[in-house]
């Protein structure tokens, strides 16, 4: 099992701790090993990279076209395409966050969530890049209860899964997701001592495979363990969620009375609410009004994001001063500081990044209201500067209503 520790090496640090020059396969595999974690690193670290560029891309693509959306007549010869746009920004943004979680440096954000939604949404991505061969069933409750859950982080648990049993299968069988209410009581949760007993929602997802031996499904959530031959598989897909479960405080396990394949089981537990909360990017029609008045300061190096965002926030009826950087802003703050509001301000910038312009921000005027607004999330990072006084936090790419939701919550701004 996965297990967690306060001190952090590096892969050379760890080798050269490890007493095992006496045992050349033990030390082969080791290096083989810790090679292998520092291209996951390397990539990690592209990937977020990657996620942080498109963000930025698609947030200047979602605020012109939901910008036009909300000025255009529901009859107009391209309101449907616009829409469409907003669509593809939507699904261009899940794969951005898949890809900062993958890299780490995605804020976990929990929300009341309803897991019928997420496997109706990890079914509708199978059945348009999976073989035909293999049969999607879903058999969801239609009372299941809710749970307090990343709906990104599980949607990337479940398909995690299920095409490791794609990949088991071949061309031909079937996969099958059910959801139910269940009952976990202390005896259930052993291996999860911090998960009280009580409600729990189950996902279980069957495949028609060949199955995996019982001698090593306790290995299967185990880093760099895959049964894939050499070069199919990294290990890690298992054990990243069993690390996710076990984050919104549940269980994972495979179950070894299923004899036609496998069967993974995953138990959270229920939240007390009855309504999912949190809309979707450009899930409503937002309408513009005027009734809004202050001076806001826009600091992002992304030309075409500052440029779009200026004229919709504008158009919401504000008044926007822009910097390029973190240290263009600070400079004009210390200037206009007395008509400026509230800093919407981006966190990876040259020169200066967003968490020191904070800081020089602050210590010009210690109350001015601060909001992150960036597509490049470390949980740590956000929490602290979170904690040393900013407003709040929004991911790129988000809508006019998202944006507009978030900036009254500044005293400042009427």
């Amino acid at each position: 099992m996965l297990t967690s520790t306060k001190t952090v090496l590096t892969p050379d640090e760890i080798l050269a701790s490890m007493n095992i020059k006496d045992n050349p396969e033990l030390h082969d595999n080791t290096i083989e090993e810790l090679t292998h974690a520092k291209k996951m690193e390397a990539l990690g670290a592209l990937a977020g990279g990657m996620a942080h560029d498109m963000n930025n891309i698609l947030a200047s693509i979602m605020a012109v076209a939901s910008a036009m959306d909300a000025e255009m007549p529901p009859d107009h010869p391209y309101a449907d395409d616009v829409k469409d746009i907003l669509n593809a920004c939507k699904r261009g943004s899940k794969l951005t966050r898949g890809l900062l979680s993958f890299a780490r440096r995605h804020r976990v954000n929990f929300a009341d969530v309803q897991a019928n939604d997420v496997v109706r949404e990890v079914e509708t991505i199978l059945s348009r890049t999976i073989s035909k061969g293999i049969i999607v069933e879903t058999q969801l409750s239609s009372n299941l209860k809710h749970i307090t859950a990343d709906p990104d982080q599980l949607n990337q648990v479940l398909m995690n899964i299920c095409l490791n049993a794609v990949d088991a299968m071949g061309n031909n069988g079937v996969l099958k997701i059910t959801t139910e209410n269940a009952i976990l009581t202390q005896e259930d949760l052993w291996s999860t001592p911090e998960s009280p007993p009580g409600d729990f929602v189950q996902i279980t997802i069957q495949d028609t495979g060949p199955g995996i031996p019982r001698e090593i499904h306790e290995k299967v959530f185990e880093p760099f363990f895959s049964t894939k031959p050499k070069g199919k598989g990294t290990g890690l897909g298992l054990a990243m969620a069993y690390g996710t479960v076990k984050k919104h405080k549940g269980v994972i396990r495979i179950d070894s009375t299923y004899e036609n394949g496998t069967a993974f089981i995953i138990q959270i537990p229920a939240s007390s609410s009855t309504q999912a909360t949190g809309a979707q990017p450009g899930s409503g029609k937002f309408q513009f009004s005027q009734a809004h008045s202050g001076t806001i300061l826009l600091v992002d190096d992304e030309d075409l994001f500052r440029i779009s965002a200026k004229r919709i926030l504008e158009k919401l009826g504000y008044t926007v001063l822009c910097a390029c950087n973190g240290q263009e802003a600070v400079e004009l703050f210390s200037v206009k500081h007395s008509v400026i509001d509230i800093v919407v301000l981006d966190m990876i910038m040259p020169v200066m990044g967003g968490r020191e312009t904070f800081f020089n921000l602050r210590r010009i005027d210690a109350d001015i209201p601060v909001l992150i607004a960036s597509g490049f999330t470390e949980e740590e990072n956000i929490k602290d500067i979170l904690s040393q006084g900013a407003i709040g936090f929004i991911g790129k790419p988000f809508d006019l209503q998202s944006l507009s939701e978030a900036l009254p919550a500044a005293s400042r701004l009427a």
